[in-house]
């Protein structure tokens, strides 16, 4: 299977005297769902814009399969847009055919497409509605059939599940899967850790116009794991808190989150002891949450910029 890979070389991007990029850079492959990250006005939709070839970086570039950026066709590449746009006063059906035509789709490709999407996001009957005749959140998924639809080669999707209730957000989750799985790559970006944690391969902090980590999830986690643990118990085990060398810094009804303080007590001689006392119910390493790790990285580099 041919491998795609999209490269951002070192891009930057300033509007008059205010640095929104800085020597950005990230690699995205084939079959790589990959996450771009960070508060407000990090730089974010500019990159994605940028990919998107509608702004240029003053410096670096973007490559897809070793080609660049500007000589590449549209076609390739897919977009969902934070800010939607869609013709109001246009039937649904009309404006699917119209941006897939736009993709050098057939008339006829575009509409049995947008037809077969209507009908699995469960909105088929709207086909002749007016865009302005319905709700957010069946213009949000009108919009994302939009992106899509031509099958490109690259998905970007700008804050794709606002306005989308839990069981469309699955649908969405299942669509974007057989996308993945197409050798295709996938952009996202999110302020909610959790669907990106859920969905991404890898992903790239950025803040303050600089990248703040980028790797693959499960890298990270591993980067911000504390040594930290989590137990559960059929009876409370105060002999935990006896130990020495142990620090309990969360306790629950005969639960305890601890960490180890030095290397000389083994889990399995605390194991031990505890089991003399209670029956162990649950036990496992205590991993950081992806939002635990983004609100700790943002705090700390706004300490080293002050």
């Amino acid at each position: 299977m041919e491998q795609n890979i999209l490269e951002v070389q070192k891009i930057s991007k300033s509007f008059k005297d205010h640095v929104v990029l800085k020597d950005l850079s990230f690699t995205v492959r084939g079959g790589e769902t990959f996450g771009l990250l960070g508060p407000n006005g990090a730089g974010k939709t500019t990159t994605m814009r940028m990919i998107m070839n509608i702004l240029q970086p003053d410096e670096g570039e973007i490559l897809f399969n070793g080609i660049k950026r500007q000589r590449l066709k549209g076609v390739h590449f897919g977009y969902l847009p934070e800010e939607r746009g869609l013709y109001p006063r246009a039937k649904v059906l009309d404006v699917l055919v119209y941006f897939g035509t736009l993709n050098n789709l057939t008339m006829r490709k575009a509409e049995v497409e947008a037809i077969r999407y209507l009908d699995r996001l469960g909105i088929v009957e709207y086909t002749d509605a007016h865009i302005n005749e319905l709700s957010k959140g069946i213009q949000q998924k009108i919009q994302f059939i939009a992106a899509f639809l031509h099958d490109p080669d690259v998905l970007i999707l700008d804050e794709p599940f606002t306005g989308l209730d839990p069981i469309n957000q699955t649908v969405l989750y299942e669509i974007l899967e057989e996308f993945r799985r197409k050798n295709k790559i996938l952009i996202l970006s999110t302020h909610l850790m959790d669907q990106a944690e859920k969905l991404c391969d890898h992903i790239c902090l950025i803040n303050q116009a600089q990248v703040v980590i980028d790797g693959s999830i499960e890298s990270i986690r591993k980067r911000f794991r504390e040594d930290a643990y989590f137990i559960e118990a059929d009876a409370p085990i105060p002999i935990l808190s006896e130990m020495e060398g142990i620090q309990i810094i969360e306790e629950g009804k005969n639960s305890y989150k601890f960490i180890l303080e030095n290397n000389t007590l083994k889990l399995s001689e605390i194991m031990k002891r505890i089991e003399q006392k209670a029956r162990i119910l649950r036990f496992e390493v205590f991993e950081p949450s992806l939002h635990d790790i983004f609100i700790r990285l943002i705090q700390e580099q706004a300490e080293v910029l002050k």
